[in-house]
């Protein structure tokens, strides 16, 4: 469970956005806590939000519509992380082709150094060099697809989690 105290149901909205209530987006330092929190959350259970509101806040039309703004909010940022990850392996594909290009072009000259400058040590030294420029050029893609990838991935099953969460405005 994840609870959180409020005064008003719009301690909760970003105050800049003129969107209509339930379209609304959630304020980054309120979003930053309920995503925290729900980080900690290890087990498969559905969420359960629990938004306190005095008596008399929990009545308002605002209130009401609390659990459906959150939910739309918390399914944008889902949309939005997901749009992110396309973009990182779309940018990882032109890395790694980028990467295997240089990696061949590097090959393909330690090959012809090879040829032409047999036992010389200034061949060596440049094969060397090339070698190492070639795998540093797909370094990056290989980190994208191996590394770089999966906190995004975390960050939009706990975003999905939380669009889907039981969200329950209280009184106190």
């Amino acid at each position: 469970m994840i609870e959180i105290r409020l005064k008003t149901p719009e301690q909760l909205l970003n105050s800049l956005d003129p969107s209509p209530f339930r379209n609304r987006d959630l304020d980054d330092k309120a979003a930053d806590y309920i995503i925290e929190h729900a980080e900690d959350q290890a087990t498969p259970d559905p969420l359960l939000l629990v938004i306190d509101l005095p008596g008399d806040e929990v009545a308002r039309d605002l209130a009401k519509e609390l659990p459906s703004a959150l939910q739309n909010s918390f399914r944008h940022r889902a949309g939005r992380a997901r749009r992110q990850l396309r973009e990182m392996f779309r940018n990882g594909r032109r890395s790694l082709a980028i990467g295997l290009g240089v990696l061949s072009l590097s090959i393909l000259l330690v090959q012809l150094l090879e040829l032409s400058m047999k036992g010389s040590a200034l061949a060596k030294m440049i094969e060397q060099g090339l070698f190492i420029l070639g795998w540093v050029a797909i370094w990056r893609p290989l980190e994208i697809f191996l590394y770089d990838w999966l906190p995004l991935s975390k960050r939009i099953s706990i975003l999905d989690r939380l669009a889907e969460a039981i969200i329950d405005v209280r009184a106190r």
